[in-house]
């Protein structure tokens, strides 16, 4: 009896991290190959990015990512950084028992800022960052790669493939 009993709440615990798996709130950390074109030129930072968000079922979810540079580019002798910030709601279809394929919809705003000989000048504007992505999850980690258009507006193209880790908890 006690051997079923420790069974059975094996059994329960990981059909529970499974569930938390794909459900509830998670946190994560990656990086991203950042590109802002404005028609003219592209300033291609390095993105440190983190994501938090909740996940209502196997299907939809809500979330915040924020992002900076955290190796800016330079220009024509001036330093750029862009930082993101992105609201989205998060559509996923499970692709077997450990990974999904997912879209990304909701409100951006992204800051150029530009550096040179102690002076700085930035601009920020918002829009409607759309993206889509591939997750699998490994142990008690889940693994992300995803590409995500932050701005398309006035000819200026702000996008950028990521790489990430997320934690469910």
């Amino acid at each position: 009896m006690k051997i079923l009993l420790v069974l059975a709440s094996m059994l329960l615990l990981s059909v529970s991290a499974q569930l938390r798996a794909s459900e509830g709130a998670y946190g994560g950390l990656g990086g991203g190959l950042l590109t802002f074109d404005d028609g003219f030129d592209e300033v291609e930072p390095k993105q440190l990015f983190g994501r938090l968000g909740y996940n209502f079922n196997n299907y939809v979810g809500v979330g915040f990512e924020g992002g900076f540079s955290l190796i800016e580019d330079e220009v024509y002798g001036v330093d750029f950084d862009v930082t993101t910030t992105f609201f989205y709601l998060r559509g996923s279809v499970p692709v077997g028992e450990k990974s999904s394929v997912y879209v990304l919809i909701g409100p951006t705003n992204v800051e150029l800022t530009g550096s040179s000989g102690g002076t700085s000048l930035s601009a920020d504007d918002s829009d409607t960052g759309t993206g889509f992505g591939f997750e699998t999850q490994l142990e008690t980690v889940s693994f992300l790669v995803d590409y995500i258009k932050y701005f398309d507006d006035d000819g200026v193209d702000v996008s950028s493939i990521n790489l990430g880790v997320l934690w469910y908890f």
